[in-house]
């Protein structure tokens, strides 16, 4: 989930035949909106899939009824993500806010839109130019869905600001291959 910025029923609908480890593409079909897309993976990515792969064919055979499954070889249901998201959370000592809103797994999705936009700034790179490339993506059906992870950082507004006044405000077409 966070490093393709998936939505967690993307990921839990997930496919063993939508992920080509050969390739290092998966698939994400019919997803909000009833719209797919093809998503480039990383060799580090693809070696942790693959382990999981092994491991689920090894435990479960080939017919599985995901490419994630729980240790009964059930589908996952969203109630055990957010179970394990804060088991991980929690053994890694990581902090829990007093109040508020607490971590959840879709906060891997916001944290790939925002990291992705954040080096780009850092890089110097034409954030305007890329978001519709974000937007695709991550299978948001407008920049207007894309510009909701803009917001959770006063200091990224501020640098957004300063970068777009002198853009072309011009965004380049985006296919799907």
């Amino acid at each position: 989930m966070h490093s393709c910025g998936l939505r967690t029923f993307e990921t839990r609908r997930l496919q063993p035949r939508d992920v080509d480890l050969d390739k290092g593409e998966i698939d994400v079909l019919w997803s909000k909106g009833n719209r797919s897309r093809r998503l480039p993976i990383t060799g580090q990515i693809i070696d942790i899939l693959a382990d999981c792969d092994r491991i689920s064919r090894k435990k479960f055979g080939q017919q599985r009824p995901g490419f994630f499954v729980s240790s009964t070889a059930a589908p996952v249901s969203p109630a055990s993500i957010g179970v394990t998201f804060n088991r991980i959370w929690d053994q890694a000592g990581l902090p829990r806010a007093a109040g508020g809103r607490q971590p959840h797994p879709y906060s891997f999705r916001h944290h790939f839109a925002y990291a992705n936009i954040e080096r780009w700034m850092a890089e110097g790179t034409d954030v305007s130019a890329m978001l519709p490339y974000l937007a695709r993506y991550m299978g948001h059906a407008s920049l207007d869905s894309t510009f909701y992870y803009i917001h959770t950082s006063p200091d990224f507004m501020d640098g957004y600001a300063a970068l777009t006044h002198d853009g072309p405000g011009v965004f380049p077409e985006v296919g799907f291959e």
